[in-house]
């Protein structure tokens, strides 16, 4: 076993250097049998091709024992193997022990070495920089690897501008980087066109791989992105097919270093050494460790702890395939810590539990190919920007050139007036940014031929003349004639000493109070071609929060505009709630404190400053517009942000990209008043404006960890950045007074769309696309109903077929499905479906025939047969037809998955299976379940033949109650609702058994009016995140909102169910009673109308009881007309007036009618409570009902404190018991304690005595 232990460890090392970049530095065997002469630009770039190299290998060194062995080996590769005495000793140990070493090294092939795996992975970002600095060295002399090192610096680059990267994607990853650093061997290859013995040259023979691999690439990171925006309990449920597809790109991204290495050796004078061809064996044992790896393995390793946590859930609870199906287990998993889908009381949002479904029910190829569209456009634009920079970079290098004549750090200062400033201030590389800002403006006032100003001098007067970084050089103005420049003089106005703050923020990137040469340096490159330096800080000192202004008031004017359309009832019903969900997101509110806080711009005279500007202001809106436009509007995460907006602060990019977003959402939203829109489509919108937001929080907290160096409190300088527009957003207690409150919206405009634009966007459908008819009828006109009607054909197949496919646990199954099959002669099927999900088409084949019929194979797709080639099958069925029960039966499941249960078609008219007899009808008495059958059937034929009215009657009730049973019954999935609505057993039995019998088209009829009922619902729980506080369910449909129990702030009031209206209730700061004034709401509160809606409210009580407590007149009821009395309601909508009293009966009722014209269901009514109105009470009257009052919450605070005090006895009994028994159990060990002391004093007493 020592040998064994050895050769393990041995092994397991070296299988890191076979696969890092071994072949990576230039040896003399490759230089010596080169006569090529080059001239200065290739050695050049010679030079900086090993330069990488070699940094690469210094990155890929592991340890000192790696570095032994590679000594080790080195000595054997040197020199002839059979004369070393090592060899022969190996060589023995090896034959003694060969079955020991050949298990050893299957077993190192498993075998991962953690550790370098983790450095790898924290490497990461630096080697990849250095290897693609390299590859781009390699491909300016093989254009023919371009496009693959292209891929390669793309899938990487976005990968790295993700904040939360996936270590399992980083491990595919650095298989991608292993598979590209091979490319280097070409250093040694001058000529891609040089011959090779076969006559084939190396450009030729690698130019069809590239472009494979260049494919796998860009497949391999939609897979990897993909991966990693899936939610954790969908990768830990569905971890075989995900970490499977992950782990084939490794195996993939293995074979193609094969086919790289063997193109290139090919065409080098790589030769082999005779021990290295009797070491052959060991080598290729040696590299199948480093491949074969088990990738699944090392995912397990690599898992989180958040993952492991869930994996220990889902092997509790039955393991995934338990979770995945049973909703109440997957429902379990998501309230727990683990999954983040829950709040702190346990509370699971629904939405999110949703995608989780959505996620689980989606296959991997299927999301992959979702998801690829936008990942295509991000990965050309980001190809795009690649490209550009390098042509940036030509057009600036010869400045550098021109810059490094002179030696220091000056010279690294592309601009020639900022890099005379640092020359003649003798800066070193960085200088304390208010000096620098002050010296810039010095030279440019004195280079426009002007004269420093007396405050000036009296401001540098009280600086600090050292600088920070130990030079000491007096700030000083730089004298000397300097040449006017008439186009700049409209700049001195504002380079001045109070803008010096906005000049210090555009160098000063990071914060930090100092600016450095590459600040500099990325400041003045990042200028418009056209404009001075002196144009570009002018812009930065005035033109910026002019800039940031306008587009403020332009986002406040589409934000009212946006209001408006809720607040008007503009909105189509059907599209009411994602409106809500999306205006009412934490986002929208971060952004309001984000528009808020911005100083306003108060200069009067600006003609000349836009002019100056906006040139620049509109082509920089246009070309973020692009690149939105690119990715589709969808800002799915920072790494995507990034791409839109190239490199900068996000304070410079932040109000126009607002902007644009949000005149998009605008539009969607005012194509929601028009028609129905998908119900996921405004998801991509919260998600957009989200990810904007996330990036200015990210940004307050870089600064605020920053600026806590330069002062105890950094809170008061984040305030003043970038114009104090992260003021509100950093100091949460500024922003108290400034929620639920949109007044600031009232100046502006409503920001509304062009009626062109709007029906031009309308035409284009470039919004929603093309909606979906779910209502089932439309399709089922091209089936064959009548029996004695087939279609073309012959086959014994051919016809109409209808039944059921089962699932295996249980009798379940989709319902009622329809088969039009079309057998012609021959073996070939096809034809179409439908089901109450959708319609489909089918292609399939008999694949024998029997004695008794024939077996076949049918696959389904839903939706319309697309063009040739372009198929994807969802379904299969696989079965026999038996010709003597006319029946075929067999099993069906989804394409390369195993079954999930049987299915049974026959010949039977659909019209016939709501009458069908049930197996213990049978079983009974078999001619009379067959019989009444019969009549029945027949039956329902004639009435529906002569349209009866008890036909259509018993068809409509049918409609209702299935639709109502459909709809509680996806609710009680969805959310935590109250008992009322939960559907018990017997009713869950009557949907099941009502939905089997539907003809397939009256099922997706029916299906669609339960999601158009659903989606017409107002649920409370979902926009504002509210539960009863009388059932602690979630609010659906209305909401009493108590006026009595709201805290001025509106952090905590009681909410109340439709269920729990006329109950008591509480929560931690309140004491409902069913006696307070209340407001009971049909629509979503948005929380900026809190604080109107409740003052509103208020007013409307105080005016209702007066009119109830004074009036002669009699108040009737606009819906009975019967007298009001109190208790009543209230409508609280400005048209109605005051004056729309409902009665309490009336309330209560799900289809009353309005007399009132003006009244309609969904306004918003007050629950006047009190028999009196209170301005109508005497001094004594009031103060006896406060007596009286009072005396009542005395005896209830009483009777609270007596419970209390019986429960804390309890507890201290309980204590008490616990004390006692724990001193029992303390004297019963100290005992023990002293006498084991006693015994070991005595022994040793006697050991001391007897020595």
């Amino acid at each position: 076993m020592p040998v064994a232990t050895w050769l393990s460890s041995a092994l397991t090392q070296r299988v890191l250097s076979a696969r890092r970049l071994a072949a990576l530095l230039p040896t003399s065997s490759n230089m010596s049998g080169s006569t090529m002469q080059v001239d200065s630009d290739d050695v050049k770039l010679q030079s900086s091709i090993d330069a990488a190299a070699q940094s690469v290998w210094k990155e890929s060194q592991i340890s000192k024992f790696q570095s032994g062995l590679d000594k080790i080996e080195d000595t054997i590769l040197n020199k002839d193997p059979t004369d070393s005495a090592y060899y022969a000793m190996g060589s023995k140990l090896v034959a003694e022990n060969s079955t020991v070493v050949q298990k050893v090294v299957s077993a190192a092939a498993t075998t991962v070495n953690f550790k370098s795996i983790e450095d790898g992975i924290k490497s990461f970002a630096e080697s990849s920089s250095i290897l693609m600095k390299a590859l781009d060295a390699v491909s300016q002399v093989h254009p023919a690897v371009a496009v693959v090192v292209l891929a390669f610096k793309a899938i990487v680059t976005l990968e790295l501008k993700r904040r939360d990267n996936d270590h399992k994607v980083i491990v595919i990853q650095l298989k991608m980087k292993d598979m590209m650093t091979v490319l280097l061997d070409l250093r040694s290859i001058k000529d891609p066109k040089q011959l090779a013995p076969d006559g084939t040259t190396l450009e030729g023979r690698i130019q069809g791989l590239m472009g494979r691999i260049a494919k796998d690439i860009d497949e391999c990171g939609n897979a990897c992105q993909t991966y990693t925006r899936k939610h954790v309990l969908v990768k830990v449920l569905k971890s075989i097919s995900w970490e499977g597809k992950l782990a084939g790109y490794a195996d993939l991204f293995d074979q193609h270093r094969k086919d790289i290495a063997f193109a290139i050796n090919m065409h080098t004078t790589l030769g082999v050494e005779s021990a290295n061809v009797k070491l052959e064996s060991l080598a290729e044992s040696v590299r199948a460790i480093g491949e074969g790896v088990n990738m699944i393995n090392l995912f397990r390793m690599l898992d989180s702890p958040r993952e492991k946590e869930i994996m220990e859930l889902v092997r509790v609870n039955g393991g995934p395939k338990e979770c995945m199906e049973n909703d109440a287990v997957l429902k379990k998993l998501a309230a727990s810590k683990a999954s983040h889908l829950a709040d702190s009381e346990g509370v699971v949002d629904p939405v999110k539990l949703d995608e989780v479904r959505k996620g689980l029910k989606e296959e991997v190829k299927d999301a992959l190919k979702n998801n690829y569209a936008l990942f295509e456009k991000k990965l050309e634009l980001q190809k795009q920007q690649f490209i550009e920079e390098m042509g940036l970079t030509v057009k600036r290098e010869s400045d550098r050139v021109i810059t490094a004549i002179t030696s220091g750090p000056h010279d690294r200062v592309v601009d020639k007036d900022l890099h005379q400033i640092w020359k003649e201030m003798n800066w070193r590389s960085s200088v304390k940014g208010r000096h620098f800002v002050l010296a810039v403006h010095d030279y440019f006032v004195q280079k426009l031929g002007a004269t420093s100003t007396q405050d000036t001098q009296d401001h540098l007067d009280h600086l600090d003349t050292n600088s920070d970084n130990g030079g000491g050089t007096e700030i000083s103005f730089i004298m000397g004639k300097a040449e006017v420049v008439d186009d700049d003089l409209w700049t001195l106005q504002y380079i001045s000493l109070p803008r010096v703050p906005a000049i210090l923020e555009a160098f000063d990137d990071d914060g930090s109070g100092f600016i450095n040469v590459v600040e500099v340096n990325e400041f003045t490159s990042s200028r418009p071609q056209d404009w001075s330096l002196v144009h570009w800080i002018a812009y930065w000192a005035e033109g910026w929060h002019y800039t940031i202004w306008e587009y403020r008031n332009k986002i406040c004017s589409i934000l009212k505009g946006m209001y408006g359309l809720v607040d008007r009832v503009e909105i189509h019903p059907a599209n009411q709630s994602f409106v809500d969900l999306y205006l009412n997101s934490s986002t929208l509110e971060e952004l309001d404190r984000l528009i808020k806080s911005v100083t306003p711009y108060t200069e009067a005279n600006t003609a000349v400053l836009e002019e100056k500007i906006r040139g620049y202001v509109d082509k920089e809106e246009e070309r973020l517009k692009s690149n939105l436009q690119k990715v589709d509007w969808n800002i799915d995460g920072l790494d995507t942000l990034s791409l839109i907006t190239g490199r900068g602060r996000i304070e410079r990019y932040i109000f126009p990209l607002l902007y644009l977003v949000l005149r998009r959402h605008f539009w969607m939203l005012r194509l929601a008043c028009q028609d129905t829109f998908p119900a996921d489509v405004l998801q991509i919108p919260t998600q957009s404006i989200s990810t904007l937001m996330s990036a200015v929080s990210t940004r307050i907290r870089n600064l605020s960890v920053v600026l806590k160096q330069r002062s105890a409190d950094p809170s008061a300088l984040v305030g003043n950045v970038a114009f104090g527009m992260f003021k509100l957003l950093n100091d949460s207690k500024l922003a108290v007074d400034e929620l639920d409150d949109d007044s600031y919206l009232a100046e502006f405009g409503s920001g509304d769309i062009p009626e062109e634009e709007l029906k031009s966007i309308t035409q284009a459908g470039s919004l929603f696309g093309p909606l979906s008819n779910n209502s089932g009828y439309g399709e089922v006109e091209s089936l064959k109903f009548d029996q004695d009607e087939f279609p073309e054909g012959d086959g014994i197949l051919n016809g109409v077929w209808t039944g059921y496919n089962y699932y295996s646990d249980d009798d379940r199954s989709d319902g009622l499905m329809q088969f039009n099959i079309i057998h012609t002669e021959g073996s070939k099927l096809r034809g179409t479906g439908i089901d109450r999900v959708d319609v489909y088409h089918m292609e399939g084949e008999v694949t024998s025939t029997t004695e008794n019929g024939l077996d076949f194979i049918l696959k389904l797709a839903y939706g319309p047969q697309p063009s040739e080639g372009e198929e994807t099958w969802a379904f299969e069925f696989t079965g026999s037809f038996d010709t003597s029960t006319l029946e075929a039966r067999g099993n069906w499941a989804s394409v390369g998955y195993p079954p999930f249960g049987p299915f049974l078609l026959t010949r039977r008219p659909t019209f016939a299976y709501p009458f069908l007899y049930s197996k213990s009808e049978l079983s009974e008495n078999r001619a009379r379940a067959r019989w009444k059958f019969a009549l029945t059937t027949i039956r329902q034929q004639i009435r529906r033949q002569r349209w009866s009215w008890s036909y259509f009657k018993d068809r409509m009730e049918q409609r209702k109650r299935y639709v109502e049973l459909r709809l509680r019954m996806d609710i009680e999935q969805l959310y935590n609702v109250n008992a009322a609505v939960r559907l018990s057993s017997d009713e869950i039995l009557e949907l099941n058994s009502t939905g089997e019998r539907l003809h397939p088209a009256d099922g997706r009829y029916y299906m669609s009016l339960a999601k158009k009922a659903m989606r017409m619902l107002c649920i409370h729980s979902r926009t504002n995140g509210l539960y009863c506080d009388g059932c602690y369910s979630g609010i659906i449909g209305q909401r009493m909102l108590c006026l009595e129990c709201v805290k001025p702030d509106f952090s905590n009031h009681v909410d109340m169910c439709e269920f729990c209206i006329d109950d008591p209730a509480s929560n931690n700061s309140f004491e409902h009673k069913s006696s307070h004034d209340s407001l009971l709401l049909f629509r979503a509160l948005h929380d900026r109308k809190k604080k109107a809606t409740v003052t509103n409210s208020k007013m409307f009580i105080t005016a209702g009881k007066d009119a109830l407590g004074s009036s002669d007149n009699k108040i009737e009821c606009v819906s009975c007309s019967c007298p009001i009395e109190m208790p009543c309601w209230l409508c609280i909508e400005w048209e109605c007036g005051c004056d729309a009293f409902v009665c309490a009966t009336c309330q209560k009722k799900k289809d009353a009618t309005y007399k009132k014209d003006s009244h309609k269901a969904t306004h918003s009514l007050v629950r006047l409570s009190h028999n009196v109105a209170p301005s109508k009470q005497t001094v004594e009257e009031t103060i006896g009902s406060l007596n009286s009052r009072l005396t009542e919450d005395l005896a209830d605070v009483r009777s609270r404190v007596e419970k209390l005090e019986e429960t804390v006895g309890g507890y201290e009994a309980k204590i008490n018991q616990r004390i006692t028994a724990l001193e029992g159990m303390v004297e019963q060990r100290l005992s023990k304690m002293e006498e084991l002391l006693l015994r070991v004093l005595t022994a040793v007493s006697l050991a001391e005595s007897s020595g």
